[in-house]
């Protein structure tokens, strides 16, 4: 095939060539990761070294400036993470996975969601702990957006490369300049959270991990029993602040940051988030023996976060659902967090309370669709009901697949509304034993999920018109 004859083809290769640099330049961190403690270097120098000579190769191969429209940032973007995840296998794959139980590692750790293939996690490499995280860590803010601040990407591609991964607000009006400073209120906020967990108990090398793991919202833990083997009140406080750190939007942590002290009660989805927290504690603390579990678990689905203080195993249908339906509430828009996002909820609560005032109240009677003093246009009504619409269809889908495949109805809601949330937390299906199937089922979920939902049906519907037609022959 030729690329002459797909413009929109060598327009996306093109455009991933910047994404393959780099990742091969964020590997050389678990690469000095990987000497420090005295480990295999080779799966790190092949991540570092194959998407920079893949970078570098298509470079020269595609020169010229590239037109990049909306949907070249968004295929862009949906394979990014499929690339990213292939490549992020392998050094799984060196240490004895298999290539789909290491996709689905890496899968889960680029997507921020924190299921987990390794059931004995504390037997495993310490630079394989570090690479899971640290793709966590990357992936919670993105990997374009970090491309775009390396390459000091400006103008309209980048522009569209940034809306293809979920982000629509900007701190300052230049995007490079909002992107920078998300990245320094992101690397504040980490060095913080690294000594918080130092000063409540853990080794250096364990609050790397989990500061990396808690801002992304993303799960992994270098202990077997994660936060609940940890046994301390100290770390699930630390684990609480940073997790709802994490999930708040970006735009008012800037506004903290700059004298608006009072932003986090003032935003709508903040506020929101807060007291859906608090509920969801209160109800789960109705079955849990414990109240801090409660409020710890909570916060960890709400937030999307993944972390666990609990025994998943043993609770009740009731405590189940509950945390399913946190987990598809999610986290705030313009976080690090996944899933519906809450401000998604609240206009779609907004438009059927404006939906029965129509119906009850007289006909040239005007209502003003607002929230939070801003008015609500058609488009901005639409797309959140479109968009829950779609999430919820996927997800059913994939119960069902589940279903199918022989697992409890409960469990299966419960998994699947982790995976497609970018959540992490498991009742006990996700594993190695899981059927191949299903791990194929979250992988998707977990793609789909961090992505929303838009650049992966582009993608589709792109690959089915790329398919060449068939030239019909003249009969004579």
């Amino acid at each position: 095939m030729s690329l002459e004859k797909h413009p929109d083809l060598k327009v996306i290769i093109q455009s991933l060539s910047m994404i393959f640099i780099v990742i091969g330049v964020l590997a050389v961190v678990p690469l000095i990761v990987t000497a420090y403690y005295n480990e295999a270097l080779t799966p790190f120098v092949l991540i570092s070294v194959i998407p920079i000579l893949l970078g570098v190769a298509i470079e020269l191969l595609f020169k010229g400036e590239i037109e990049l429209q909306v949907k070249h940032a968004a295929i862009a973007a949906a394979l990014t993470y499929l690339l990213a995840s292939a490549l992020g296998a392998l050094p799984f794959m060196y240490y004895g996975m298999g290539f789909l139980d290491s996709f689905f590692e890496a899968m889960s750790g680029w997507t921020t969601t924190g299921l987990s293939m390794i059931a004995d996690v504390e037997s495993m490499p310490r630079s394989i702990l570090f690479w899971r995280s640290f793709m966590q860590w990357l992936g919670g803010v993105g990997v374009i957006v970090l491309m775009l601040v390396i390459l000091a990407g400006t103008g309209s591609a980048a522009s569209k490369l940034y809306q293809a991964e979920a982000r629509k607000d900007r701190l300052k009006p230049r995007l490079l300049s909002t992107v920078r400073l998300i990245w320094w209120i992101y690397i504040i906020y980490t060095v913080l959270g690294i000594l918080l967990y130092y000063v409540a108990g853990m080794s250096v090398f364990d609050s790397v991990n989990h500061t990396m793991a808690a801002l992304s919202t993303g799960g992994f833990s270098t202990n077997n029993l994660n936060i609940q083997g940890f046994n301390s009140l100290g770390v699930e406080v630390v684990s609480i602040f940073l997790m709802l750190l994490g999930a708040t939007n970006f735009l008012v942590h800037y506004k903290v940051l700059t004298g608006n002290r009072l932003a986090f009660l003032k935003d709508i989805e903040a506020r929101t988030m807060y007291i859906l927290a608090f509920a969801g504690a209160v109800a789960l603390s109705l079955k849990m023996p414990s109240v801090r579990g409660a409020l710890f678990q909570s916060v960890s689905a709400l937030t999307t976060t993944g972390f666990g203080s609990i025994n998943f195993t043993v609770l009740d249908d009731f405590s189940k659902l509950l945390m399913s339906f946190l987990m598809i509430a999610g986290a705030s828009t313009g976080s690090t967090g996944g899933a519906l996002k809450i401000i998604r909820l609240i206009i779609v609560v907004k438009l059927i309370f404006w939906w029965i005032q129509e119906k009850i109240l007289p006909e040239h009677a005007v209502i003003t669709r607002r929230i939070s003093g801003v008015e609500l246009s058609d488009a901005d009504l639409e797309e959140p009901a479109i968009y829950l619409l779609l999430y919820l269809f996927i997800f059913s889908m994939g119960v069902l697949i589940f279903v199918y495949l022989g697992y409890p109805t409960i469990d299966s809601i419960f998994e699947v509304a982790s995976a497609q949330g970018d959540v992490g937390l498991s009742v006990g299906l996700t594993g190695a034993s899981l059927h191949p199937v299903g791990k194929l089922v979250l992988i998707f979920g977990m793609w789909i999920g961090r992505l929303e939902i838009i650049p992966v049906l582009i993608l589709a519907q792109s690959i089915l018109k790329i398919k060449p037609k068939k030239k019909s022959k003249d009969i004579l």
